[in-house]
């Protein structure tokens, strides 16, 4: 995946790239005439090719670390809510509580908690890592 992004700053070899989010209806909100408003978002890019602040910068990044970055956005939080309704349901129903659904529910919000812990964690690791998936690919140049 291909975005175009602008740099806003240079801090020794990593450049602030600020890129324009893409919109529910593809950008294409003469159309839509829906009214939304795609805030921009801001991320550190090794720059590679010696780009300069003010400098219009295409980023890229692999399909196969952003479908790993979906997975633990969206899935793992997901499977970790259904491990805890699932399991929770067969517990507390087994062990005779009346409100098992409930408590499973609860156990749910939970594991969905816990998940958002976790995630935190590893992105805190990930990012005093500056191991970094995005890729400055090309200076364009208007």
């Amino acid at each position: 995946m291909t975005e175009e992004g602008y740099i806003t700053s240079i801090q020794g070899d990593y450049a602030s790239v600020i890129v324009k989010r893409k919109s529910g209806c593809g950008d294409n909100c003469a159309s839509c005439k829906g009214g939304c408003t795609q805030p921009s978002v801001t991320t550190e890019v090794k720059n590679t090719l010696g780009a300069s602040k003010g400098d219009k910068v295409k980023v890229s990044i692999e399909e196969k670390a952003l479908n790993k970055l979906v997975f633990w956005a969206y899935v793992f939080p997901l499977i970790m809510m259904a491990i805890g309704i699932g399991g929770g349901t067969s517990f507390f129903k087994g062990a005779g509580y009346e409100n098992y659904e409930m408590l499973s529910f609860l156990l749910g919000m939970v594991l969905l908690a816990v998940s958002y812990l976790i995630l935190k964690i590893i992105n805190e690791k990930k990012s005093q890592n500056k191991e970094t998936t995005l890729k400055m690919v090309e200076i364009i140049r208007d």
